[in-house]
């Protein structure tokens, strides 16, 4: 596979993100990475993207996702409905229904509890409460078939674990070809934001951030000549990319440490002095940004953290 055969979709969403992007494969098997977001527009601008490549939607054979929030695998319930195809994702999500109802809640859950622990006013947990169920018609009731472990290859394409942006972020790289599908791992211009995740039963919460930058550390080490992100224009110097982002969180961390001086702060001063116009519907964004900025200065002995009445907050060392 080179290059040209590589069909970039921009799919447009009602998300505040804007458009994503899905990508064509032309080779056999005919293969679709990631799957937009459901709704007819998005489907019909899917659907014209075949056709103008001398294909139709019942020609797909497989999917690969690269994470599986719903802007990127919402339309594969329509698309079932054209074709039979093997949907393959990190292998924490394999044979699971993508919109799990129970799943979403507990998430759901976990978001209204850590932003009270954070220091998050109640009026602004509760306008996060109802905005919660804003977007689950957009997603999609289809299961993953079959799970990619970290370093598995499926066809021309090595499955890498990216976690960060997500727990299952998977980095999909044609190593012949130097090029790779980054999802939202890595985007142009844009720092993706690592989010809260709530931990598993008996464990300790997973510090997003300071996940991520391993994941970029390793992404770096790959040696990608190009990366075809799920939004934006294609990355046409992935290493210079991943050294640019981590420079920019590093200057962040010195920001945050300015912020707390020789105060001891909750999570949510902390994000209201990043984002001093954030906007109530996004608080949990804010958060899960100075939250992970925060713990990496943790992780480096620069701040520690302690609950004040149940709050949790952070000073300089």
């Amino acid at each position: 596979m080179n290059i040209e055969q590589v069909v970039t979709i921009s799919i447009p969403t009602p998300l505040p993100v804007g458009p994503v992007n899905a990508y064509l494969i032309k080779s056999e098997p005919v293969t679709l990475i990631d799957a937009g977001v459901n709704t007819d527009e998005a489907f019909a601008v899917l659907k014209n993207a075949f056709e103008s490549e001398g294909l139709a939607p019942g020609d797909l054979e497989r999917v690969l996702l690269t994470h599986t929030h719903i802007d990127h695998v919402g339309l594969l319930g329509k698309l079932r409905d054209h074709a039979d195809f093997t949907i393959y994702a990190h292998s924490n999500a394999a044979h699971h229904r993508l919109n799990s109802v129970e799943r979403e809640e507990e998430a759901q859950r976990f978001a209204l509890e850590i932003m009270r622990e954070f220091g998050t006013p109640e009026e602004i947990v509760r306008e996060a409460a109802r905005e919660q169920h804003t977007y689950r018609e957009y997603a999609t009731d289809a299961i993953v078939d079959e799970g990619l472990e970290d370093g598995e290859t499926i066809g021309r394409h090595t499955a890498y674990h990216v976690p960060g942006h997500s727990a299952m972020d998977v980095l999909l790289a044609d190593h012949e070809a130097r090029i790779a599908f980054t999802g939202d791992h890595l985007l142009p211009r844009i720092t993706p934001n690592p989010l809260l995740r709530r931990p598993k039963p008996g464990q300790p919460r997973t510090k997003s951030l300071v996940e991520y930058r391993e994941s970029l550390r390793k992404t770096h080490a790959l040696d990608l000549d190009v990366c075809f992100p799920g939004h934006g224009e294609t990355i046409r110097n992935p290493r210079e990319s991943i050294e640019n982002l981590l420079e920019r969180q590093n200057k962040r961390n010195g920001r945050i440490l300015d912020v707390l001086g020789s105060e001891s702060l909750s999570v949510y001063q902390v994000a209201c002095a990043l984002f001093p116009r954030m906007n109530p519907k996004f608080t949990f964004l804010g958060l899960s940004s100075a939250a992970g900025h925060l713990e990496v200065l943790e992780e480096e002995g620069r701040v520690v953290s302690e609950h004040e009445d149940d709050i949790l907050c952070f000073h300089r060392v």
